[in-house]
């Protein structure tokens, strides 16, 4: 891909091509070059427009600062044995003036009439604008259990549980998981102070290794050098992951509120429980629980209100170990990712304007089983 330097006016102007060089059987070799990437595209007029006030750029605050992040922690470890040590930690942070997107200069208040006759500057457009007002802060209890491999075995088992809230957006422009602020001018009104788009209370990964013990020098041996070749020498492995849901909000794609502001920032109205005792793919939550916000208000649901399904995988693997000699081995692996094919779904549609797809899912969040066999020679 190929992109200009985007300026703020007049030079505005804006080039973008992607895809470049893309081997085919039509154009084997490449066709476009560093000194003009643009060439095939046709270009673009780069011409200012004649004012800046009715162009939608990205801002940022020319006082815009560094955030800053406090962390503390408090834990103890406790040696149990030559080889397993059990530790419990208690973490926290605190982050200030964290960058905050999304559209500016809209209405300052929600209402009727003409919105730009309410905005900031009456006279500008509203526009993408970064500020430095955002905040967020993590708090987690986490447990770990960790025994070295020794004696054949192996594990690791690590647990944490926690919560992120967050205030303004989870990501630049909102195009991360969690949206904008509904309010841009008090980006923690309306809901819009909640638990990140990233908040995940809880994980849990256990990883285990053991190899079998039986063959030469092991636990369980035949007596018989050439038996214990073939029947000994077998490993197996497992990674098992687990964790909570993200969070996702349930919003309409209307400016409701009336105050120009063209992102997806209306939270939907709660009105009644959004959970139900059997979620499936086509309904995945109370669609009849959220109702459209009176014209000119925010919505009360608040963002990242509802979650997605939980998440579970395990991936095992089988290891044949051949030694050839003291330090040469040949290796067969057989290795199963999702080795029990769980199917976890995606995020639902959750804006009121996807109509009939409103409160279904489409997707799944991870992949299906994959099965793959490894020849390696250690060297």
């Amino acid at each position: 891909m190929a992109q200009n330097i985007t300026g703020g006016w007049p030079g505005i102007g804006n080039e973008i091509v992607a895809n470049q060089n893309q081997p085919s059987s039509t154009s084997p070799t490449p066709t476009v070059t560093a000194q003009n990437p643009f060439a095939a595209s046709g270009g673009t007029s780069l011409s200012p427009a004649a004012t800046p006030f009715n162009q939608v750029n990205s801002y940022f605050d020319r006082h815009l600062k560094s955030p800053y992040s406090e962390q503390w922690t408090l834990g103890t470890q406790q040696v149990l044995n030559s080889s397993t040590t059990m530790t419990l930690n208690y973490v926290g942070s605190t982050t200030k003036r964290m960058d905050v997107s999304g559209y500016y200069n809209t209405a300052l208040t929600p209402g009727p009439g003409d919105p730009q006759s309410r905005n900031l500057y009456n006279y500008i457009v509203p526009s993408l604008y970064d500020r430095s007002v955002g905040s967020a802060n993590y708090n987690a209890l986490q447990f770990s259990l960790n025994k070295r491999y020794s004696s054949g075995v192996g594990f690791d088992v690590s647990y944490t549980w926690s919560k992120t809230m967050d205030a303004g957006t989870d990501g630049p422009d909102g195009d991360v998981a969690g949206g904008v602020p509904q309010d841009p001018y008090d980006v923690r009104a309306f809901g819009s102070y909640s638990r990140a788009g990233f908040d995940i209370p809880n994980i849990l990964a256990v990883n285990t290794l053991f190899q079998i013990p039986v063959g030469t020098g092991k636990r369980f041996s035949t007596g018989n050098k050439l038996v214990d070749y073939f029947v000994g020498n077998w490993q197996i492995n497992n990674i098992f992951s687990a964790h909570t849901g993200q969070p996702y909000s349930v919003t309409v794609s209307s400016d409701i509120a009336n105050t120009g502001n063209a992102g997806d920032y209306e939270t939907m109205n709660l009105v009644g429980n959004p959970n139900l005792r059997k979620r499936t793919p086509a309904e995945w939550f109370n669609t009849t629980a959220f109702q459209v916000p009176a014209g000119f208000t925010y919505g009360s649901a608040g963002r990242n209100l509802l979650r997605q399904a939980d998440s579970w995988n395990l991936d095992s693997s089988v290891f044949r170990q051949f030694p050839l000699g003291e330090s040469r081995s040949f290796q067969l692996r057989g290795e199963a990712f999702n080795i029990l094919n769980n199917t976890v779904f995606g995020t639902p549609a959750s804006d009121f304007n996807d109509g009939p797809t409103f409160g279904t899912i489409s997707s799944t969040y991870n992949t299906a089983r994959q099965l793959q066999l490894v020849a390696k020679f250690v060297f």
